[in-house]
C-alpha cells in the first residue's frame, strides 16, 4: 500500500513538472529582475526581456522557477504571464496578423508558419513600416513534441519545398535560438517580442 501511494506521488509530481514545462513566462511589464531565489530580496540572476519566452520549471505561490542561461532562476507572478509552449498544428498554414506595432515604424505584420519535413518549420514574418517597403524575414526553426524554436534566419527568399539542409546554408545561425508560445485565448501566436491573433 505504502509502496502504491508513493508511486501516485511520483507521478502527480512528474506530471505537474512536465505541465510546467509545457509553458512559457514572459514580462507583462518591460524588462523585469530575475532572483536567485523566490525573493524579491534575493540576488539578482539575470533581467527578463520583453521580448523573451523561457521555459517554466515550476509554478510557486507567488513566483515561476524558470530556465534562464541553462540556469534556474525565479521571476514574480505580478510582472510575468505564460503562454503554452505547444503549437497545435491547426496554427499552421495560416496567415495570422499582428495584435498591434512591433515599434515606431513597424505598424502591421503578420506570421506564416509551414512544416519542412516532420521536425522543421519555416517561419515568415512580414512587417509593414511606415515610409518604407515591407519588410520580410524567415525563420527555420526544429520542432519537437509540438514545441517550435527558431534556429536560423535571414531575409532572402527561402523554398519551403527544399531539404533543410539547404534552407540552413541560405540562412544564418541565430545567436540565441527563438522560441514560438501559444495562447488559447484568440489562438495568438507570441514570436520575437510580436503578438499575432487568429481572431482580433
Amino acid at each position: 500500500m505504502k509502496h502504491s501511494v508513493l508511486l501516485t506521488l511520483a507521478i502527480i509530481i512528474s506530471t505537474l513538472c512536465s505541465n510546467a514545462q509545457s509553458l512559457y513566462v514572459s514580462s507583462m511589464k518591460g524588462n523585469v529582475n530575475l532572483r536567485t531565489a523566490p525573493s524579491t530580496t534575493s540576488a539578482k540572476a539575470g533581467t527578463l526581456k520583453s521580448t523573451d519566452l523561457l521555459p517554466c520549471i515550476e509554478e510557486l505561490d507567488d513566483w515561476y522557477k524558470v530556465s534562464y542561461n541553462g540556469k534556474e532562476a525565479y521571476v514574480s507572478k505580478s510582472v510575468t504571464t505564460t503562454c503554452d509552449a505547444i503549437i497545435p498544428e491547426s496554427m499552421y498554414n495560416k496567415d495570422i496578423q499582428s495584435n498591434g506595432a512591433l515599434d515606431k515604424i513597424r505598424f502591421q505584420g503578420s506570421i506564416y508558419i509551414e512544416p519542412v519535413g516532420k521536425t522543421h518549420a519555416l517561419i515568415t514574418v512580414t512587417w509593414m513600416r511606415v515610409n518604407l517597403p515591407a519588410e520580410t524575414q524567415y525563420y527555420l526553426a526544429e520542432v519537437k513534441d509540438g514545441k517550435i524554436v527558431a534556429t536560423y534566419s535571414g531575409v532572402s527568399y527561402v523554398d519551403p519545398s527544399t531539404p533543410v539542409s539547404d534552407i540552413k546554408e541560405q540562412l544564418s545561425q541565430l545567436d540565441t535560438p527563438i522560441p514560438v508560445g501559444f495562447g488559447e485565448f484568440n489562438s495568438t501566436i507570441y514570436f520575437d517580442g510580436a503578438e499575432y491573433s487568429e481572431f482580433e
